[in-house]
């Protein structure tokens, strides 16, 4: 992944913060293109126009700015959700599929088979889905099944997830026409809210104060 020989060489960054914003951007789009097994320390200074020892030099190596990388993007999708959730316990559905940089990355991660990395989001308090499991279990503290709890609430998660992954697939396999493509999503929508109220009832539709609401 270099760039092309007619190419004009990037501009040359200034100042630590922009050598170090520039690296953990870089890091994070290149995640999701082709996940961390594959991915050099030489291509992520490529992308972000910076000389590939300084990656040694700001984060110490290739892990810790991937760990970097995966941090900021689990930050703004976290961010971003509980702005979308305005009193609703889950982020509107689809919306995971307004921010591609970060499903993206999530996906090579763990197609890579590297869930310690995928996990930093939960270690760090900024995974919406650990949150509203975590949610549920306040509203359903009499839940005699926890495996059941959790088993409805792992299939909302891969409902969502598989659609990010594979829309234009599944519009496909559906024989859905471009032209009513837009109309299907907004039903796919409905359905995944028709699901939610069905597997978690009056909890699914409380917000921050699960227990307030009881």
């Amino acid at each position: 992944m270099t760039s092309p020989p007619d190419a004009p060489p990037p501009a040359r960054l200034r100042g630590s913060e922009a050598v170090r914003a520039a690296l953990i951007d870089a890091a994070a789009s290149l995640l999701g293109e082709f996940g961390p097994r594959r991915l050099s320390v030489r291509e992520i200074a490529d992308r972000a126009g910076v000389n590939h020892g300084q990656v040694h030099h700001y984060f110490g190596g290739k892990r810790p700015l991937l760990e970097a990388a995966i941090r900021h993007l689990a930050r703004g999708h976290y961010d971003h959700s509980r702005t979308l959730m305005t009193g609703s316990l889950f982020p509107p559905a689809l919306s995971l599929a307004e921010d591609s940089g970060y499903w993206r990355a999530i996906s090579q991660i763990v197609i890579d088979g590297d869930l310690d990395l995928a996990r930093l989001e939960i270690d760090e308090n900024v995974s919406i889905p650990r949150e509203i499991l975590q949610k549920l279990h306040r509203a359903h503290p009499d839940e005699t099944n926890d495996i059941e709890l959790k088993a409805r609430f792992a299939a909302m998660s891969a409902l969502q997830l598989g659609w990010v992954a594979f829309e234009d697939y599944i519009m496909m396999i559906a024989d859905v026409a471009d032209s009513d493509r837009d109309e299907v999503v907004t039903e796919v929508k409905k359905a995944i809210e028709r699901l939610i109220d069905l597997a978690f009832g009056e909890a699914a539709r409380w917000g921050d104060d699960v227990e307030g609401q009881k």
